[in-house]
């Protein structure tokens, strides 16, 4: 197939069939003719080193032109101007006007003459991709022309084609009734609008893709759609049309450019799709790659003006990289039942039937049509969902094979800490004891087993804090042991640290919630904190009932004047709503109240509300 396309791009006169000599054939108007196809009604001949000009080619003999008879007309790889003719007459009783399609937008450089049967001309026009697109008749992505035709007469139309550098485009003359051709202009760039909209979609999409997962196949594959929605563009005119009419040098070059950069991304997504580098033989994949890289090679010519060599070169190497891919792709469906290669398959088959039904057409086996026009757009779209659609199911596939192993993984991992779970529970259970032990060093009383200084101005600093913020009430109670060094010197210190546990045991029991504590603040100094929410005469009540707990103790003692160990204590009540206060400062407030109970004869209880 690679060789039929290039065959018939190259081939002078590939597309005539049985052309023959002859007159200038006739073609009659009438007013129900809305669309013409002229080129089975035109002759062509060949104008070697260019020569002529419009009256000689138009009194040329007949034996020099040759009757196309195929719609589409191919002058193939020439470096002569080639001239073609017809003859419109008007067979109705009025003016005619008429639209002269000749359904390419890259013909190099065409000349136009409408002549009389005279030889006078009637209408001219000089245009072509090699100029401006100010030059074209009609602004429309192809070239065409405007005629007008009189009443009852008959003109000659004479065209003039030459290509830059030798390689003739196709054309695929028609004549339009105005009215026909608005409807096919708006038509065709509906289905235009569609077909670059669907590309447009998949570009983006895959952009979006890569921006999220950062996966280099859908950058590549992005690439590869942009690289055919820019060739579409190009390659029908719309680009020269909207983009950059006064730079026609660039939009030639341009054209040149992205068909390279559109093998060598489709080479490497696909590379990158099938994991040539792994799924197929070294040789294979090596091949791919520098055919692939091989196209760099024709964006050179295209900066030099060698838009044929470009060409030439181009569909050389592309043949090369497109046969190389179908080599690995039929290797991985036949031999290695690869779903990826089913999908490229699938694409590229797609691509290759429209392409070759397409070059038919152009070839003249099949009918030109509306459908076979855009063949190439039909096979390149549904090309791009199909790879889309197979990008998408590996990704699937990868997805899966993924969530299954880390299943199996996940299953590794249970069956692994079930075996080691009796060591790390108990080693976790040693760890745990050995932190709780070591927390409540931090915070106890290594004597009487109260919480310690440290942890008392922690929690008196969190009460006064509460209070400040929320005016909770609160109170604190300070104690101390009435003559407690007298003990001492009585009974001996292990005797009084006995004492001191005692005292805290008995306080601790009286405690009736959660939030309340004892700690020791000192040698024989205790304190109270309590979270209370009732009112200052019940709480008084409450730290007298264990004033009475520590006499209950009845811990004799001889230096005391009551005779047994007794206790001091200070109370502070922060009322609920009251001001805020420092922990300093309700510190100090019951410290002096528990300086007041030992001057007042010890054994008993001061208190004072604050508001």
């Amino acid at each position: 197939m690679c060789v039929l396309l290039l065959a018939g791009a190259l081939l002078p006169g590939f597309s005539a069939r049985a052309a023959t000599p002859g007159q200038a054939i006739e073609v009659v108007l009438t007013d129900d003719q809305a669309e013409l196809q002229l080129g089975p009604s035109m002759q062509s001949r060949e104008d070697v080193g260019s020569r002529l000009d419009a009256m000689a080619a138009w009194a040329s003999p007949a034996g020099d032109w040759h009757r196309q008879r195929n719609a589409s007309i191919n002058f193939g790889f020439s470096t002569s101007a080639w001239w073609t003719r017809v003859t419109l007459r008007n067979g109705t009783g009025q003016d005619l006007e008429r639209i002269l399609d000749l359904g390419s937008s890259l013909l190099d450089h065409v000349d136009i003459h409408v002549l009389r049967s005279d030889g006078t001309q009637l209408q001219g026009m000089s245009s072509g991709d090699r100029l401006p697109f100010a030059s074209r008749g009609e602004n429309v992505r192809t070239i065409a022309m405007r005629l007008h035709i009189p009443a009852g007469q008959q003109v000659t139309v004479l065209m003039r084609l030459q290509s830059h550098d030798g390689l003739n485009e196709i054309i695929t003359p028609r004549l339009y009734a105005p009215e026909a051709f608005t409807a096919h202009v708006q038509l065709e760039t509906l289905a235009f609008g569609i077909y670059y909209g669907l590309l447009a979609t998949v570009l983006l999409y895959n952009l979006f893709l890569y921006a999220s997962t950062r996966q280099t196949i859908f950058g590549i594959y992005a690439a590869y759609v942009g690289c055919f929605l820019l060739w579409g563009l190009v390659f029908r005119g719309y680009a020269f049309q909207y983009w950059w009419p006064d730079s026609p040098d660039f939009n030639n070059q341009a054209l040149a450019v992205i068909v390279s950069a559109l093998y060598m991304s489709l080479g490497l997504f696909l590379m990158k799709y099938l994991d040539t580098a792994h799924s197929v033989s070294r040789r294979m994949h090596r091949f791919a790659a520098i055919s692939t890289a091989a196209q760099g090679l024709c964006i050179l010519p295209a900066f030099l003006n060698l838009y044929a060599a470009t060409f030439i070169i181009n569909s050389a190497i592309g043949s090369l990289e497109i046969m190389g891919l179908t080599a690995i792709i039929t290797v991985l469906v036949v031999k290695k039942k690869s779903k990826a290669g089913r999908y490229a398959a699938g694409a590229f088959t797609t691509l290759s039937v429209a392409a070759l039904l397409y070059y038919l057409r152009v070839l003249g086996f099949v009918p030109a049509n509306a459908l076979t026009d855009n063949l190439l757009q039909i096979g390149s779209a549904a090309e791009a969902l199909l790879l889309a659609f197979g990008l998408a199911d590996q990704m699937n596939t990868l997805k899966t094979e993924k969530l299954h192993a880390e299943r199996q993984a996940l299953a590794a991992q249970t069956a692994l800490n079930t075996q080691l779970e009796s060591l790390v529970s108990s080693r976790t259970a040693e760890l745990e004891m050995a932190n709780e032990r070591l927390a409540n060093l931090a915070i106890t009383d290594e004597l009487t087993g109260a919480y310690n200084r440290r942890q008392f101005n922690k929690d008196l600093a969190a009460a006064a804090a509460l209070h400040t913020r929320h005016q909770t009430p609160a109170a604190l109670c300070l104690l101390d042991v009435d003559h407690f060094k007298a003990y001492n010197d009585r009974y001996g210190h292990p005797a009084g640290d006995e004492v001191l546990r005692q005292i805290a045991t008995a306080l601790r029991q009286q405690l009736q919630r959660a939030s309340d504590h004892v700690y020791r603040v000192g040698g024989e100094e205790f304190a109270i904190l309590l979270d209370i929410n009732e009112p200052p005469d019940k709480v008084e009540r409450f730290i007298t009932q264990m004033l009475t707990s520590v006499q209950s103790l009845s811990i004799v003692h001889e230096g005391s004047p009551f005779g047994f160990v007794s206790v001091s204590m200070g109370l502070v009540i922060l009322k609920a709503q009251g001001a805020p206060r420092a922990a300093s400062e309700l510190y100090s407030a019951a410290d002096a109240l528990l300086y007041q109970a030992k001057q007042a004869g010890r054994h008993q209880v001061i208190s004072k509300t604050l508001d």
